[in-house]
């Protein structure tokens, strides 16, 4: 039988983009089935996630960026002031 895993994303995983200009990886991930880039910018007073679509994302095109985030639970992100969710997986290279 093959086991099956999920790797769904929290918000420890996330690569940060620190002020300090020191080197980082985008995580790659998979938002609500579109392929995509994933990162924190380090802001001060408050970061803000950034995800840089591989496609053009029919709602936000190729970047999404908010300040108003939340993992509440594994692999889904709560955003903004009126409870949208993305759901998002991490991409593993085969």
């Amino acid at each position: 039988m093959e086991k099956i895993t999920q790797n769904v994303l929290t918000e420890e995983m996330l690569p940060i983009a620190r002020n300090n200009g020191e080197d980082f990886e985008k995580m790659k991930v998979s938002v609500d089935g579109y392929s995509a880039e994933i990162f924190i910018a380090e802001r001060y007073g408050s970061d803000k996630i950034i995800i840089l679509f591989n496609d053009i994302h029919p709602q936000w095109g190729e970047v999404f960026t908010t300040k108003h985030f939340i993992f509440e639970s594994p692999g889904e992100m709560s955003w903004g002031h009126e409870g949208e969710i993305m759901k998002i997986l991490i991409n593993e290279e085969k």
